[in-house]
């Protein structure tokens, strides 16, 4: 006796990956961090050299240091400065070596003439001896106008027109509510001080710093310890670039765009994509690293650089 056996076949339908801009933003922060944090030092004193950066170097983070082009070599107000072979060495290791002016002067009460000399001066002498142009600029005093703002930031990333003290004021307890609190709120942080040991607002015990430093290491999956330019350059990036999105059976396509000059704007930005799935993204001809978070695929791309194409994987 023959028997037949109908199998009756289902056809496969591939997975797809359509997202709509509900699903995909640029995060706040890099990596999709919470909050973010720039650690400054001013005036270039020879601890910011032989104190702070050896505990940064042993953390593996980076900082910013800004400096007064006429004090290099020499001292501010009794305190001994940096040299310029110190400044290049920083520089290499990729901490910001940036500017606070040739004189130390207050921006807020120059001439035309007296602030380009000030400002133009510091930036051609950094570039000379560490060969990065500084794309920040930070104010003396923190005092300023708004169009000593606005020539300050020519050609710039950003300036700091604000920051807090975290030198002989502060304890740990008070760091690590500020922390808290950057987290809490999603804010962008700088601290700031000139002394380490001595001079101005010098810390009581330089180990509240490097007890501080420890603490943040413990939370970089949540809190981005980034040098000023970069974070500067990354929120401007953040804020001006648009996504252009069209959807498929198979893949999204997301076409970034960013009116900045992109030979100042060098950061990448991160992407966030709302799915349990894992996916694959690719840009110019790059796979990009892609890790899930909590429901969320994360990637960084180009802000200045072609389409983006994801898929499942």
């Amino acid at each position: 006796m023959l028997f037949l056996l109908w199998i009756c076949v289902s056809p496969i339908t591939a997975q797809t990956a359509t997202f709509t801009s509900q699903d995909i933003s640029v995060a706040r922060y890099l990596g999709n961090r919470k909050a973010a944090v720039s650690y400054t030092f001013d005036d270039g004193l020879e601890e910011h050299y032989t104190l702070v950066f050896p505990q940064l170097e042993k953390r593996g983070l980076k900082a910013s240091f800004c400096i007064i082009g006429s004090k290099v070599g020499r001292d501010q107000k009794g305190t001994p400065c940096m040299t310029w072979d110190q400044l290049g060495k920083m520089a290499d290791h990729g901490q910001e070596i940036t500017s606070h002016g040739w004189g130390h002067r207050s921006v807020a009460g120059l001439t035309d003439e007296e602030l380009r000399h000030e400002v133009q001066r510091n930036d051609t002498a950094i570039y000379q001896h560490t060969g990065i142009f500084p794309r920040t600029y930070f104010y003396p005093g923190n005092r300023k106008t708004d169009s000593a703002v606005a020539f300050c930031s020519q050609n710039r990333v950003g300036t700091r027109t604000r920051q807090i003290s975290i030198g002989s004021k502060r304890d740990t307890t008070w760091l690590r509510h500020w922390i808290a609190d950057l987290l809490e709120s999603g804010e962008w942080g700088v601290g700031m001080t000139p002394g380490i040991t001595r001079g101005y607002d010098a810390f009581r015990d330089p180990q509240t710093l490097w007890s501080h430093l420890d603490y943040v290491v413990t939370l970089q999956d949540r809190l981005w310890i980034g040098r000023f330019c970069d974070v500067a350059a990354y929120i401007k990036e953040r804020d001006s670039t648009k996504l252009k999105i069209r959807t498929g059976r198979r893949h999204t396509v997301i076409q970034p765009s960013c009116p900045l000059d992109k030979r100042i704007f060098t950061m990448p930005l991160t992407l966030t994509v709302r799915t349990g799935n894992q996916l694959q993204a690719v840009q110019d001809g790059h796979q990009l690293t892609v890790s899930q978070k909590g429901g969320l695929s994360v990637f960084n791309f180009n802000p200045f650089g072609g389409a983006i194409r994801i898929s499942l994987r």
